[in-house]
């Protein structure tokens, strides 16, 4: 496909707000804290968003709109594995993050397991981030060079440089603030596709899909023999266990101004991810329908199959629209690359240059090394990118659950059972670390399909094509996970009976005493930007409401324009919202001592206390004198 002049200037003036985003937000980094986890005083349903869209990039519409055209609905369990692993982290997890009190995840690595550690992770874990980026950023220039042909180089560079100026000149407020107008887009956009699939007549609706669709895309005993689809699915299950539980996932709720807020941030990604792939996935499976032969209609692509969910959107999306759905993809692809790049910068300034080279560093000065270590990590990430497709040779999605099992499952694994369990020593993190990757290494490097079939018993071979990657993917994965496991667990015999014995044992106790101490929306936060927030976030979706909505004038027919208009509005009734609640929010500056955080903070000195406050707003006062120690 060939964009028009409609389409570059849609996108065009996308990725200038975008990076108006971060310039809109520049001054409100006054500090590291600031810069890296916004104060911890970003109003949880930001919060929340950004857990949720940074989950995703454009891999969802390319590597799993693949997974999903070869097999249907068995990709799903990726999905609702997080569902599962969202109620733990409600439940429990969520809180503790929250009460490490940290302002980057792996300063709560060494608070639970001490310098040395911290520093492992630190080396290890940015490179491995870096990387990761790097691939995040290759399938979206691919994908962009194959299908529409935009070069690939001009592709990453362009979009490595937005992510950085974005994270550069904002920190962790824009991109939180971007990740919140990225969920909108994408939302409606998807929403507008879904539909007009299902309008096309060979489709007949969402029954006529159903239909029509092979009884393997629902009956996944028809992809490959029961156990096989078993294990993948445990470890699919795992994946997400691991990614929602472990330290580092810590970051987003470090943000959250309380107990409370952190876990209301948890409800977004939980209800996301539920709703958003029954609507991501339509139009892919329809592809099976539309575009049985994704190879002769992408000559191009290597993956021919990681062009489904684009394929049907050529077909129905009108003039101009199919631009929106490129800013949507594009989006989702900078949500979690500027997330995670803000928090690699974060890791590297707070757990590398303080300790080592800054002990002394004010407050201004680890901000200009922030700055400085953002830009010098965004053309890494570019420079990675560009050299990674010479090395692919398997789809995204295999390729993303092959590097995931091998290299981050068993750094994630001590990171997952030392929040839970604290007689280890300090060394059981990093040490359970080289297991579990000396065992996923050797698995990978001498495992046989043959092995597979003699260990399990099976009397049929394993299919090469399909059976054969999913089996190496799931004994990889929990050989790394059952050994890395058993050795931090038998560590407990290294740790001293009587605890705070040593420095060790000391610290391990300090950390599960802070762990099991509430934060209270005053602990932290000094001044209340919600107004500020509210304010800035309602003008930039008045803006890009606006322009949306203006796309209406487009040649196209009613239904064409009535997609415009619901885009757009949708936006459009956003900002009209958070104006309001603007107007209702303390101005900049005043401390936050509404009734409803002096509740909360009366809950956890007195819980009757909270029930008459609650009661009878006058008795603030004397919560805050009772607080300041006049009486």
């Amino acid at each position: 496909m060939t964009l028009s002049p409609y389409d570059y200037g849609i996108i065009g003036f996308y990725l200038l707000f975008v990076l108006g985003i971060g310039l809109a937000f520049r001054r409100l980094s006054k500090s590291s804290s600031d810069y890296f986890r916004a104060g911890g005083a970003m109003p949880w349903w930001i919060t929340g968003t950004s857990a949720w869209i940074a989950s995703f990039t454009a891999w969802t519409f390319v590597g799993a709109a693949a997974k999903v055209y070869e097999t249907g609905t068995l990709v799903l369990v990726v999905y609702y594995g997080s569902v599962l692993a969202y109620f733990g982290v409600y439940a429990y997890t969520a809180t503790r993050f929250r009460r490490t009190r940290a302002i980057t995840w792996m300063e709560a690595v060494r608070a639970r397991f001490g310098p040395g550690t911290e520093q492992f992770y630190t080396w290890v874990k940015v490179p491995l981030s870096l990387l990761f980026a790097g691939v995040a950023l290759n399938s979206i220039g691919v994908f962009m060079a194959a299908v529409f042909g935009v070069p690939i180089d001009r592709t990453m560079i362009v979009l490595g440089v937005i992510i950085t100026v974005v994270a550069v000149t904002g920190g962790a407020w824009a991109v939180l603030a971007s990740d919140f107008v990225q969920m909108f887009l994408v939302v409606t956009i998807t929403l507008v596709t879904a539909y007009l699939t299902l309008r096309q007549p060979q489709v007949g609706g969402l029954s006529g899909l159903i239909h029509q669709l092979p009884s393997s895309r629902f009956n996944w005993a028809e992809l490959a023999r029961p156990s096989v689809i078993v294990m993948w699915v445990v470890v699919q299950v795992w994946f997400k266990f691991s990614d929602t539980t472990n330290l580092e996932a810590s970051t987003m709720y470090l943000m959250s101004k309380s107990d409370r807020d952190a876990r209301r941030t948890v409800l977004i990604p939980m209800i996301g991810t539920l709703l958003g792939p029954v609507i991501w996935f339509i139009p892919s499976l329809a592809a099976t329908i539309t575009h049985p032969n994704l190879a002769a209609d992408f000559p191009m692509m290597k993956q021919p199959h990681e062009a489904a969910f684009i394929a049907t959107a050529l077909d129905v999306m009108p003039q101009g629209l199919m631009a929106l759905l490129i800013c949507a993809m594009l989006g989702a692809t900078l949500t979690s690359m500027d997330a995670g790049l803000n928090k690699n910068v974060g890791v590297f300034v707070r757990s590398f240059y303080l300790p080592v080279f800054g002990k002394q560093a004010s407050e201004k000065r680890l901000l200009v090394v922030g700055k400085i270590t953002t830009v010098i990590f965004g053309i890494l990430i570019v420079l990675i990118g560009r050299k990674f497709n010479e090395l692919r040779t398997i789809g995204l999605f295999d390729l993303s659950n092959l590097l995931a099992g091998t290299l981050l499952m068993p750094m994630a694994v001590p990171l997952i059972w030392g929040l839970f369990y604290k007689k280890t020593p300090g060394w059981s993190a990093w040490s359970s670390a080289l297991v579990g990757f000396a065992v996923a290494m050797t698995a990978e490097s001498f495992l046989k399909p043959e092995h597979v079939q003699h260990f399990m018993g099976w009397s049929q071979p394993l299919s090469l094509d399909r059976e054969w990657p999913d089996a190496r993917l799931a004994v990889n994965t929990l050989s790394a996970v059952i050994a890395g496991s058993a050795w931090f667990f038998g560590t407990t015999l290294f740790y001293p009976k009587i605890a705070g014995s040593t420095v060790d044992s000391a610290r391990v106790e300090r950390f599960f005493e802070t762990i099991n101490t509430p934060v209270v929306a005053e602990e932290e936060v000094q001044m209340n930007y919600d107004g500020v927030l509210y304010r800035m976030m309602g003008v930039l979706f008045l803006i890009f409401g606006s322009f949306v909505t203006l796309l209406f004038l487009l040649p196209n027919g009613l239904e064409g324009r009535l997609c415009f208009v619901f885009c757009g509005g949708t936006i459009l009734v956003t900002g009209a919202i958070l104006l309001t609640l603007a107007r209702r929010s303390p101005k900049h500056g005043d401390q936050p001592v509404v009734q409803e955080l002096a509740v909360e903070h009366a809950a956890v000195v007195d819980p009757a206390a909270a029930e008459a406050l609650a009661e009878e707003p006058s008795l603030l006062t004397e919560i805050e004198a009772v607080r300041a120690g006049t009486i």
